[in-house]
């Protein structure tokens, strides 16, 4: 390990949760949901921890610990929810949902760094370095784990409002794909914008894999 190739960053963000859609008889915790619709969330906020290592100008590996938490929005379509032996139904409407989302997620990624001196001496690519200065783009992925835990308390449409104090919780697959821009504030920091689009194995009972949009800002320091 060569000095100054290691850094540390922390992150703060964003996380947009897809609308995750699900089939007849879908169940969770202690409720279910009969017919086909869809769930919303509102928007999430997230803050992660990461170490990593630069092993040529072109390439860097990281490892990213994040935590992410969001409301349940509305539970969409033609439904009949039962929770307790007790129903509520809607027909092709809505029910606000009272409830969260939270995920603890583990990162493994190779980013790719297409930095100005990195393309120093590569044919034609050179012109390409004049044109990035100080700034680094970032092109990579990874793998890792959810680790997440939904609770829902209630839902309520004009009908009345349906106690249901559901939740469940497991560890799935994670996959990512980045891009994003980083900035050399100086010798040993740097600051980068990045954007992520994260899919986790979590379908099951009827429900689809989870799939989120995640918008960060950075500051890491090499040591």
């Amino acid at each position: 390990f060569k000095q100054g190739n290691s850094y540390a960053s922390l992150s703060l963000g964003l996380t947009f949760l897809n609308d995750i859609d699900f089939s007849a008889d879908a169940s969770a915790g202690n409720h279910t949901v009969n017919a086909a619709g869809e769930l919303t969330f509102d928007t999430g906020a997230s803050a992660g921890v990461t170490i990593g290592y630069i092993l040529s100008n072109l390439v860097r590996t990281e490892l990213e610990l994040g935590y992410t938490e969001m409301d349940y929005d509305e539970v969409k379509g033609e439904l009949t929810l039962t929770s307790g032996g007790n129903t509520l139904a809607t027909v092709g409407g809505a029910a606000a949902l009272s409830g969260e989302i939270e995920t603890l997620n583990g990162l493994a990624s190779v980013i790719f760094t297409p930095s100005a001196s990195g393309l120093e001496g590569v044919p034609f690519l050179h012109l390409l370095s004049d044109l990035l200065g100080n700034f680094t783009p970032l092109v990579g992925g990874g793998i890792g784990f959810s680790d997440w835990e939904s609770k829902i308390n209630s839902a309520t449409t004009s009908g009345g409002t349906l106690t249901i104090n559901g939740e469940e919780s497991d560890t799935d697959f994670l996959a990512a794909a980045l891009v994003g821009l980083e900035y050399n504030v100086g010798q040993n920091l740097t600051a980068a914008v990045t954007y992520r689009h994260l899919w986790i194995d979590s379908g099951k009972n009827g429900v689809d894999d989870a799939e989120a949009d995640n918008v960060s800002a950075s500051l890491a320091y090499r040591f």
